[in-house]
C-alpha cells in the first residue's frame, strides 16, 4: 500500500511538472509569434511601398519617352 501511495504521488508530481513545462512552452511560442507578427506587417508594408515607388517611376520614365 505504501509503494502505491508513493508511486501515485510521484506520478502526480511528474504530471504537474509536465503541465508546467507544456504551459511554459506555449507561452514562449505565443510570445515569439506575437513579436514576429508586428515585424512581418512592417516588412510587407515596406515591400509594398518599394514596389509602388518602382511602379510610379516606371510609369514616369515610359511617359518621358513618348
Amino acid at each position: 500500500m505504501i509503494e502505491r501511495t508513493v508511486s501515485e504521488r510521484d506520478s502526480k508530481r511528474i504530471i504537474r511538472q509536465w503541465d508546467r513545462e507544456i504551459e511554459d512552452e506555449i507561452r514562449r511560442a505565443a510570445a515569439r509569434h506575437a513579436a514576429d507578427g508586428r515585424w512581418k506587417a512592417v516588412t510587407w508594408a515596406g515591400v509594398w511601398l518599394v514596389w509602388l515607388a518602382l511602379l510610379v517611376s516606371l510609369i514616369v520614365h515610359i511617359r518621358a519617352f513618348r
